[in-house]
Parts: C-alpha cells; structure tokens; sequence
C-alpha cells in the first residue's frame, strides 16, 4: 500500500513538472508580437518583466516540487514572485493574474487570496 502511494505521488510530481516546463515553454502576452500590435498596443518593455517573472516562479516552482514541498511554500514563492514585478497596468494585468493562477493549478493550490492582496 505505501508504494502505491509512493507510486502515485511520483506520478503527481512528475505532472506538475511537466506542466510547469510546458509553462515555460510557452509564450505569454501574444498580442505583445508585432502582428498584434493593433489589438494590444503594449510594448516589449511593459510584457518582458512579467513574462521573466512568470517563468522565474515556473521554475522555483519546479525546484520546491522536486524537494516534495508543502503548499505554503508554493504560495509563498507566487506571493513573492506577485511582488516582484510592479503592478501591471491596463489589459496585462488580468493576464498576468491568469498566469499566476494556472501556475497555482499545476501545484494544487488556490492562489485567489494571494491576487485579492
């Protein structure tokens, strides 16, 4: 019985990393590209620092998985990382706010108390 629940907790860990890699990979703020530049006006320079701040909380993410951590150090790293960028302005903030809550989906916690701050 404990090494199914091993069993199983590996196969969770390995979801969540790879879901955060996915993450990673993935763009973010698409109407940032010059094709839509007419849809959403925002320039490299507003999109960049979240986009890097997105990805740095993906990745600390994956370290506190890989070390088996609990759900308060999950929100604490995207509590740290909701204050590491100036607040968004316009229409990246909603996005932006997205983002953080996908990241806490893929580490199984509810990070709306954290965005309601």
């Amino acid at each position: 019985m404990n090494t199914d629940a091993n069993a199983n907790a590996n196969a969770n860990a390995n979801a969540m990393l790879a879901a955060l890699a996915a993450f990673r990979d993935t763009k973010k703020f698409r109407c940032a590209e010059p094709e839509f530049r007419l849809i959403n006006p925002s320039p490299a320079s507003v999109t960049h620092p979240m986009e890097v701040a997105l990805n740095q909380c993906a990745t600390d993410l994956s370290s506190l998985v890989q070390r088996g951590a609990q759900s308060a150090q999950f929100k604490s790293c995207i509590a740290a990382s909701l204050r590491s960028v100036e607040k968004p302005f316009d229409t990246e903030d909603r996005e932006y706010l997205c983002y953080y809550n996908q990241l806490g989906q893929y580490v199984g916690i509810k990070v709306g108390p954290l965005l309601n701050r």
